[in-house]
């Protein structure tokens, strides 16, 4: 999943309009693109992980009212939090965002609240990988089937 997306399909996966995007991404530093646009036909583009923050940073927006520039630092601290993180192992995970200070990665069987925890707001990670991966996940145009089976050596 290295595959990198152009800002037209951003907007498609995350619900986003082209103003937005741009406001989120370059005026106002929410969200960076992966690789900047450089000039005319070459758009900005975005990782998966990237999106995955877009798609956070929509839900907080959207369903949670959250005024996302003054949580700035931390759209920036969960951009580093998922890069260091391989697509797969995020399936069954919630992010667990502590005081709207800083997020953390739990497994959905492990989420305790401690009477000394900070309020957290939790936000399910599947239902966005879902659509993430229909988007990112490589496309076999062949139709044929592999002409070797696999085999251990040893």
């Amino acid at each position: 999943m290295g595959e990198m997306i152009p800002a037209g399909r951003v907007q498609k996966l995350t619900g986003l309009t082209v103003n937005q995007l741009r406001e989120w991404s370059h005026r106002r530093d929410l969200v960076r693109p992966d690789v900047d646009a450089d000039g005319p036909g070459r758009p900005a583009l975005y990782s998966w992980q990237t999106v995955l923050l877009l798609r956070i940073a929509v839900v907080l927006r959207q369903r949670f009212r959250i005024e996302l520039q003054a949580h700035k630092k931390l759209l920036h601290a969960l951009h580093d939090l998922f890069s260091g993180v391989s697509f797969p192992a995020l399936r069954g995970c919630v992010l667990a965002l502590r005081a709207m200070e800083h997020g953390e990665l739990l497994s959905e069987g492990t989420i305790r609240v401690g009477v000394n925890d900070p309020d957290t707001l939790f936000l399910h990670l599947d239902s966005h990988l879902d659509v993430l991966e229909a988007e990112f996940a490589p496309q076999d145009q062949s139709g044929q089937l592999p002409l070797f089976r696999a085999v251990q050596i040893r």
